[in-house]
């Protein structure tokens, strides 16, 4: 007896034509909102009024849905060029540590660990200071009393 192995299993199901559940909701989502939309500014408005934003919803909604930007769907390409504007992309590789860090945190690192060096001087510097006191205390503790 023999089985079918399923083929092409990355491959989303299509369920109207060529479009898919994802399509069909993107686009039933974006289209309803440009139809609302339409709906409210057309009854007062003239149609230079309420074309552009019905345009704009519709043109994005099928962006959304169909458009791939280096085999990169609309949303995550979005989502991805988004990052590269906020995530600086120099990077500096320092041979001692063998490690990437970004512009900047390098110094940031540095001041950090340098404050908390200070940090570590300054509390051992007290805690000697405070063992030197304890130390004089008991060793002048009988000195000042009279004979008995």
């Amino acid at each position: 007896m023999q089985a079918k192995v399923p083929q092409n299993v990355q491959m989303a199901d299509k369920i109207v034509g060529p479009l898919t559940l994802r399509h069909m909701i993107i686009i039933g989502a974006g289209g309803g909102l440009a139809y609302l939309i339409y709906v409210i500014l057309a009854r007062t408005y003239y149609w230079e009024i309420w074309f552009p934003p019905v345009f704009i919803i519709s043109l994005i909604t099928l962006a959304a849905a169909f458009l791939r930007i280096y085999n990169v769907s609309f949303g995550k390409f979005l989502i991805l060029l988004l990052e590269s504007f906020l995530i600086p992309r120099k990077r500096v590789w320092r041979k001692a540590d063998a490690e990437v860090l970004i512009t900047g945190v390098l110094e940031q690192t540095k001041n950090k660990k340098n404050r908390r060096n200070k940090d570590k001087e300054e509390k051992a510097a007290q805690t000697i200071k405070k063992i030197k006191n304890i130390s004089d205390i008991l060793d002048n503790y009988g000195k000042d009393l009279p004979n008995q």
